[in-house]
């Protein structure tokens, strides 16, 4: 790609865009701003507007302008895969890549775009080419992103290669020595592998999201306070107690990590790992570089401090090294856009790219027509000088009409393709029917449960049912368990007779203090009242123009519902007080502290619940 003196780099995550401001000057590199902006969440915000709307604040308040900005693609986006070449001739060697690229990349070949980063294997014998690929919808929705601000977009690349691209550049490691990156962000995680020129890498399955959920699911909050309670565990006194929390998730991250590097150690036996630099905020968590170095047995880098990069004077030093750790990949983009990223894959249409320069030489064409009066009496000499430095740029744009005939050739054979996709699409007109059980059995009691509690109200608990003292308000009765057996119904469509009843089990608890055989009762009375839904029963009259009963005459979902027992078992659940204050100072108490958990016992209510074979439904028919 081409470079720029200057060039932001904007890394566009999931919760916050970071952003980061790099100029190049002779042989160096400096920081000369950043920003964070926060993408608002939550049940009812669009993220596209989400994401438009933190953009634009970013671009007026850092006054991006017309400053060529670059940024990524996480890897949950994209299509990554390393495939390994032999050595060949460069001049042969993007045709192999391509050939490659066209059986590895699944789907139409013609509907994505593409790049490649090749690297010499460690033994020096073969190249490793490191493929990604991305549907065009996925470019086009970044572009329009972009073009809406008014951003002068001159490259998107791919956030694992951006990571490489700063620590590779700026961290002081030997060229003999093998260093591994992990890079967990809120939606996605990158594990990269790197000695001297040869580079690996590999997207994990677990991120900073799941260790969210895991915070949200055992204090029962929305996911929005469960990130902030995570944000200030470090602050709060029970931070060790709080960790354990998201052990599990951290043990999901650490077998994915081993698991990994074990096969990368299986390609190159001789390898020895010894330390790992790690990016995020994630790595904010006490105690969790500790956690992973006693796991894996490595030695932990953060990023405080740029060894090569330089900060200009005018910029916050402290406060920049302070949020360095999640400014990994925004730093990799501005040194990918100045020309000192290792890793140069652009899947920026090269249509746009040659907007992108059209731009930056715009002084050239006004050039021209200020000489154009002048022309009779110019020299020769300075006229062919003209033309000599315009031709390069000539026969870019050539290129870039070429790839354009090309892509619109391509496009008028998908055209000619719509008539057969549309016939193979109508097949797929009655898809939702074939996943009607499943659904109307989980909303079926999902929803009875939720009007049963709303019929029943609330209920303050009596303090000897909490062991730690307190009597917030449970529900009477709520959701324990559900176990749903594999259809496999006979006959083409889903809905058409079950070889046999199938079995629901479905439990539920209800804390100790209510009259459980009361509840028993009216949870049996509630499940046989359930009936199948619109579309179950849609589907069983296909091309028939039968009117559909009224929701209350549609025919039942079980045709038997029996309680099978009645269990006393503890349970616990957690409680966050808002009014708790601290013991010593009076003040309203740390988010973290308020969360208590409560005990208490539970009747366990446990129903076997047969789903009605369609045949034996009578408004459904036989078949």
């Amino acid at each position: 790609m081409d470079f720029h003196p200057v060039v932001w780099g904007l890394d566009i995550g999931h919760t916050s865009i970071k952003a980061v401001k790099l100029a190049r000057t002779g042989d160096s590199v400096s920081v000369l701003g950043y920003s964070i902006e926060p993408i608002p969440s939550g049940e009812n915000v669009d993220r596209d507007t989400a994401v438009v709307s933190a953009l634009q604040s970013l671009s007026q308040r850092e006054e991006l302008g017309s400053t060529p900005v670059i940024t990524a693609l996480s890897g949950r986006q994209i299509f990554a895969r390393t495939i390994n070449i032999p050595l060949i001739n460069e001049k042969k060697l993007d045709k192999m890549v391509e050939l490659e690229a066209r059986q590895q990349i699944p789907g139409n070949f013609d509907e994505v775009r593409w790049g490649y980063h090749k690297s010499p294997s460690i033994d020096q014998s073969s190249y490793d080419v490191a493929l990604f690929a991305v549907r065009n919808e996925i470019i086009d929705d970044l572009v329009g992103k972009a073009k809406q601000v008014g951003l002068n977009l001159v490259g998107i690349s791919v956030t694992s290669l951006a990571i490489y691209n700063y620590v590779q550049y700026d961290q002081d490691f030997s060229n003999d020595e093998t260093v591994i990156i992990l890079d967990v962000g809120a939606e996605n995680t990158d594990l990269v592998v790197y000695r001297g020129e040869s580079m690996w890498m590999r997207n994990l399955g677990v991120s900073g999201s799941d260790i969210t959920r895991a915070f949200q699911k055992k204090f029962r909050v929305s996911f929005e306070e469960a990130e902030q309670l995570k944000c200030q565990v470090a602050e709060s006194r029970q931070a060790e107690k709080i960790f354990k929390v998201i052990e599990g998730s951290l043990g999901e991250l650490v077998s994915d990590v081993q698991r990994s590097l074990g096969f990368y150690k299986s390609s190159n036996p001789d390898t020895t790992f010894e330390s790992m630099v790690v990016s995020g905020n994630t790595f904010r968590l006490p105690n969790l570089n500790q956690y992973i170095a006693d796991r894996l047995g490595y030695a932990i880098i953060t990023l405080v401090e740029t060894e090569r990069i330089k900060i200009n004077p005018g910029l916050d030093r402290d406060h920049f090294l302070e949020d360095l750790q999640s400014l990994g990949a925004a730093v990799g983009l501005g040194l990918q856009g100045v020309g000192y990223g290792k890793a140069n894959v652009n899947l920026l249409p090269s249509s746009l790219r040659i907007q992108s320069i059209l731009r930056a030489k715009r002084w050239a064409a006004v050039a021209v027509l200020l000489i154009l009066p002048l022309a009779f009496i110019i020299n020769y000499q300075i006229e062919k000088s003209y033309l000599e430095a315009n031709w390069g740029l000539i026969q870019r744009i050539h290129r870039g009409v070429q790839e354009n005939q090309r892509n619109e050739a391509a496009s008028l054979a998908i055209i000619e393709r719509i008539p057969a996709i549309t016939r193979e699409a109508m097949g797929y007109a009655n898809y939702a029917a074939h996943i009607g059980t499943l659904q109307a059995v989980e909303q079926g009691i999902f929803r009875m449960i939720q009007d049963l509690v709303q019929s029943e109200m609330e209920l303050p608990w009596a303090e000897s049912n909490v062991v730690e003292g307190g009597h917030p308000h449970l529900a009477p009765v709520y959701f324990h368990s559900l176990e749903i057996p594999n259809q496999t119904p006979s006959g083409v469509d889903a809905f058409q007779p079950l070889a046999r009843p199938r079995q629901v089990v479905v439990a539920f608890r209800v804390p100790d203090g209510i009259n459980q055989l009361e509840m028993n009762q009216r949870i049996l009375q509630r499940l046989s009242d359930l009936r199948v839904t619109p579309t179950m029963w849609r589907a069983a009259h296909p091309g028939t123009g039968a009117a559909m009963p009224a929701t209350d005459e549609l025919p039942r979902l079980f045709g038997n519902v029996m309680g099978l027992h009645i269990r006393r078992e503890p349970d616990h659940y957690f409680f966050m007080d808002p009014l708790r204050r601290d013991p010593a100072t009076g003040e309203p108490a740390p988010e973290a502290e308020r969360v208590q958990r409560r005990d208490v016992l539970t009747h366990t209510l446990t129903f076997r619940c047969d789903l009605a074979p369609i045949a034996e439904l009578p408004a459904l028919g036989g078949g």
